[in-house]
């Protein structure tokens, strides 16, 4: 063999697997993605529903999004370097009973955003869950389920934020802090009388400050939500509220306390501006496998409202790090002006109480 062949002989698998090299690196520094999800299904009973006609009774049905919101979602990051790095994710939620979305058709309804995280914090921009949504959660006997915070105010705790953009610090012994505007990209309006310009139309704003160690942890969380106007005139939609709370772990005991205030400040005259929503609870590990949870909410409503109390005890079953059964039973005892419905969202009848048993599975992935 000539010695030019040789040297080509020998270059071409060299070349070959230099190619091959760089294509790993290469593949290597792409963004890790994860999917990543969870259904949630099962039987669910509420008595003293209103039906067709003025009619009442109770319902039977296969619910999902009782224990836990079913959802569906990719999430991930690429390392940038120095400590730096891209994320993002994108999520929607569904209802297991039907297939149906959750909180309207949009592709994703819960979570669709990306940004930076590093050293001085993490920085996202999109769609989120509001600020409140997984603070809230952590202060949860129940973990927000059908029967939770949720309640008693009408799901005002549980919404998105579209248009946001938020910041992270980084965790400082325990402590963090987060704050979070949504934009409600409407054309400022001229406001008579001030010659000034309202770019707050639709907007949304909140602050929340956690210090979480092994054992207890505690939260103040404070956001606002405007209506088109700029102003607050909905106390369950358009208002501002102020969350307080925290948790202690004893053991196999975890105790739960919050306290929550909501205000609507340019609310109709005869409709209600306040609301104080209070709450104890416990979850106790029986066994690895078995939590039991018991929980009280009580909140009080002016302009006439008056209170209401739900009452909530259940169980969860992990027959692995990814499947559960649960089983939950709870009562709403409305005053004789209030209309809260056992479960999150509408469907109460003044002055009426109803009650509400669901079990089902929930399974990750």
């Amino acid at each position: 063999m000539k010695k030019a062949s040789k040297v080509a002989f020998i270059a071409k698998p060299l070349a070959v697997a230099a190619v091959l090299a760089c294509a790993s690196a290469a593949a290597q520094a792409q963004t890790n993605v994860t999917i990543y999800g969870r259904i949630d299904a099962g039987i669910n009973y509420q008595s003293n529903q209103a039906g067709a006609n003025g009619t009442r009774g109770s319902k039977w049905g296969v619910d999902g999004n009782e224990w836990g919101t079913s959802m569906f979602g990719f999430k991930g990051n690429e390392d940038l370097g120095g400590g730096l790095k891209a994320l993002f994710t994108l999520e929607s939620g569904f209802d297991a009973s039907n297939g149906q979305v959750n909180g309207g058709s949009g592709l994703w309804t819960r979570r669709s955003f990306v940004g930076l995280s590093g050293a001085a914090g993490t920085i996202k921009m999109g769609k989120d869950l509001a600020l409140q949504s997984d603070p809230i959660w952590a202060l949860d006997p129940t973990g927000q389920q059908a029967l939770s915070t949720a309640t008693l105010v009408k799901q005002r705790n549980w919404p998105q934020t579209n248009n946001m953009v938020s910041y992270e610090t980084p965790n400082f012994g325990g402590f963090t802090a987060t704050v979070m505007h949504g934009f409600g990209e409407a054309a400022g309006s001229f406001t008579k009388g001030t010659g000034t310009t309202n770019t707050n139309n639709g907007s949304r704003d909140g602050i929340s400050l956690a210090y979480v160690q092994s054992n207890y942890e505690l939260r103040a969380i404070y956001d606002v939500q405007r209506d088109t106007n700029g102003t607050f005139d909905d106390l369950y939609n358009n208002s501002k509220e102020l969350t307080l709370g925290g948790t202690l772990t004893i053991d196999k005991l975890k105790l739960f306390a919050g306290y929550e205030n909501l205000r609507a400040p340019a609310a109709l005259a005869g409709n209600p501006d306040r609301a104080n929503h209070y709450w104890l609870g416990a979850n106790y590990q029986i066994t690895p496998a078995l939590t039991l949870i018991g929980a009280a909410y009580h909140v009080n409503v002016n302009a006439g409202v008056g209170s209401a109390n739900l009452f909530v005890v259940g169980g969860n079953y992990s027959l692995s790090k990814r499947t559960l059964l649960y089983a939950t039973v709870g009562t709403v005892r409305n005053g004789a002006n209030s209309d809260f419905a056992v479960e999150y969202g509408t469907g109460g009848i003044k002055g009426q109480n109803q009650n509400a048993f669901y079990t089902g599975i929930s399974h990750s992935f």
